[in-house]
């Protein structure tokens, strides 16, 4: 796995996240904007975030292929809702504009957008 997104500040966080690969931090954003704030953070709960799943996805998206602040092969599977890293598996859907991890590809039928299927 991948490790593109690095801090100004290398010991900000905790201890224990230092080794966590871009899809960890994204996941871990991802629940943040839905309202999950991670421990050892303090928001005032009238301050938190609690955006709906598109909002929340919509926002990493910006940040990946708009600002390109985050690293843009990690992606939410379209069928279980998971984050994954296109560059170790899944497919995307071109004609449907979808995203499948690997655990959900075979959802996809074999000649999807004319046979381009691995």
């Amino acid at each position: 796995m991948n490790k593109s997104i690095v801090f100004r500040d290398k010991n900000h966080h905790q201890q224990n996240k230092q080794g966590w690969t871009d899809l960890e931090w994204i996941d871990e954003f991802y629940k943040f904007l839905k309202g999950e704030v991670p421990e050892g953070i303090h928001i005032r709960r009238c301050n938190k975030p609690e955006l709906s799943h598109k909002k929340a996805k919509t926002i990493i998206w910006y940040l990946q292929e708009h600002m390109r602040i985050l690293p843009d092969n990690i992606e939410k599977c379209h069928n279980c809702k998971e984050f994954f890293d296109t560059h170790s598996e899944g497919i995307y859907w071109e004609t449907k504009g979808k995203n499948y991890c690997g655990g959900c590809s075979d959802l996809v039928p074999e000649n999807y957008d004319r046979g381009k299927r691995p």
